[in-house]
């Protein structure tokens, strides 16, 4: 069979995107809710919120030890921060029917003083539908075929989760000002999808919304 850029790729096999958004990532993102606070001390008190401004930042990778520095940070607010996953062609990755891919996405806490209460959702940010290629039969869409596992070192938040059966995850705790978290997210094709999925493909978005807590 041949990908949807030409290249020559393993039979059975779909094509897998990840990007990331600000406050969200695609196939990994961080979607914000960007929000300025203002310490009131006293009415006679000039307010000062300098230091009480809300940011979040994301970050990520395909390579399953990395972790982030400095420089990897960035807004996904504006632009969605992509996970480039190579095929060797410059094309996204190929995955096979019984294959996984393993990314790590973060999002970062840069307000000065200010917790944020943060989630996770996982979509597809441009879903093809349930549509046919009317030339070769073959399915389009193939994100919600896919199963989804995502981890916070050895919790696990998402355990082989269906795509169709996604919800958000809201975690318990606020994550602290300075604060950050890093996730293992394994994304899963079931072996027993059959060659109608060969030519199927899908981007995945993380968006990460962050409440001031």
């Amino acid at each position: 069979m041949h990908s949807t850029d030409g290249t020559c790729a393993p039979a059975r096999s779909g094509r897998v995107r990840i990007m990331a958004a600000g406050g969200v990532l695609v196939a990994a993102g961080v979607l914000l809710s960007a929000a300025t606070l203002a310490d009131v001390a006293d009415t006679l008190v000039t307010m000062d919120g300098s230091r009480s401004t809300f940011d979040i930042l994301v970050a990520g990778s395909a390579t399953p030890e990395w972790s982030p520095v400095p420089t990897d940070w960035q807004q996904g607010n504006v632009e969605a921060l992509t996970i480039t996953l190579f095929d060797g062609h410059g094309g996204g990755a190929l995955l096979a029917p019984g294959g996984a891919l393993a990314v790590r996405v973060a999002a970062l806490n840069a307000s000065p003083r200010v917790a944020a209460s943060l989630s996770l959702t996982i979509v597809d940010p441009d879903p093809r539908s349930d549509g046919v290629d009317p030339v070769t039969g073959n399915r389009t869409e193939l994100f919600d075929e896919l199963v989804f596992t995502v981890r916070h070192g050895e919790t696990v938040l998402l355990d082989r989760t269906p795509a169709r059966d996604l919800s958000t995850y809201t975690w318990g705790t606020a994550l602290p000002a300075g604060g950050s978290t890093v996730l293992d997210v394994t994304i899963e094709m079931p072996a027993t999808l059959g060659n109608e999925w060969q030519l199927a493909a899908t981007d995945v978005q993380f968006a990460f919304v962050a409440v001031n807590a």
